[in-house]
């Protein structure tokens, strides 16, 4: 949403914008409520978040506690910049600002393998914390990381 207002700043620009122009807009304010419910969801729940990921995980590669801590961190910062993007419902900021970025981490790591197996666990482990609307919302954002990380 903050990318398209910058974008609709520029666009009209010296004149009113059109309906279909503020139409986004009018999408994120139906969504407003259950963006910030979902938002504050993930930000109170996102230890218990990590930990079922972290037990989801270890259940698939009983290996998995001795890189713990690095990927604790990681998943951390995944999950906070993903609820930023869903309260704000900017998925490219998320895209361009933070999982290109991971993304060469990972790359230069080879953690590809490792990160198909977290965001699929992550995958099942979201709709655990939130109401069916709000995982309606943020499982696009958490795809988005696993179709860019992976």
């Amino acid at each position: 949403m903050l990318k398209q207002f910058a974008d609709l700043t520029l666009e009209a620009d010296g004149r009113y914008a059109q309906d279909y122009e503020l139409q986004f807009l009018e999408d994120y304010l139906d969504s407003q409520d259950t963006r910030m419910s979902a938002y504050i969801k993930l930000r109170d729940s996102a230890d218990d978040i990590i930990e079922a990921v972290r037990l989801g995980k270890q259940k698939r590669n009983p290996e998995f506690q001795d890189y713990y801590a690095t990927c604790k961190r990681d998943l951390i910062d995944l999950v906070r910049y993903s609820a930023a993007a869903l309260l704000f419902d900017d998925m490219e900021r998320l895209r361009t600002n933070m999982l290109l970025w991971f993304q060469t981490i990972a790359r230069s790591y080879n953690f590809e393998e490792d990160n198909n197996d977290t965001y699929e666990v992550l995958l099942k482990v979201i709709p655990q914390f939130l109401s069916p609307e709000e995982a309606k919302l943020a499982l696009p954002i958490f795809e988005l990381n696993c179709a860019v990380l992976v």
